[in-house]
């Protein structure tokens, strides 16, 4: 597919996007870790369907989609969550957490990813938040980078419960 730059429509996802983003983070997943298509994935789709149909409407997921000659050709998501409040910043306890980009590739590398990040951005500003973290895979890390992310100043560390 040839971009034209000036033609590609950038718009927040609806309620009515909610397979485009299943499918678009499956497609993600599926290409980070070499997973095929399987019974798994069929119960990721069925809970992400259940996810986004709670989450988007209630505002606590955000997301923007490039489309070009109406096609959907990269997706972006945040997550909006509240903690109790804590000084250095984050008196209102909103921070953001994004996810969910994925460019078709042979739309990537074209600024796609990029003004999709900036949307968020203004979305995360115009909600009041002070933060906004990620997890970047290699390939991605130099967009982040160029936005401004940095590694936290904290380490994280997680505790998985089975």
């Amino acid at each position: 597919m040839e971009i034209e730059k000036g033609r590609i429509h950038y718009r927040r996802a609806n309620i009515n996007d909610i397979e485009v983003l299943i499918d678009y983070r499956v497609r993600c997943l599926n290409e980070l870790h070499n997973h095929p298509e399987d019974d798994e994935t069929k119960i990721l789709r069925k809970t992400l369907r259940e996810y986004f149909c709670e989450a988007i409407p209630a505002n606590d997921f955000v997301a923007w989609l490039a489309e070009f000659k109406g096609r959907i050709a990269a997706t972006s998501g945040m997550v909006l969550w509240k903690i109790p409040p804590r000084y250095g910043g984050v008196e209102s306890g909103k921070f953001g957490y994004i996810l969910n980009f994925y460019t078709i590739p042979e739309v990537r590398r074209k600024g796609v990813g990029t003004r999709l990040l900036k949307e968020l951005i203004k979305e995360a500003r115009s909600s009041g938040l002070r933060y906004l973290h990620l997890h970047a895979y290699e390939y991605g890390i130099d967009l982040y980078r160029k936005a401004g992310f940095a590694e936290p100043l904290q380490v994280g560390l997680e505790l998985r419960l089975e």
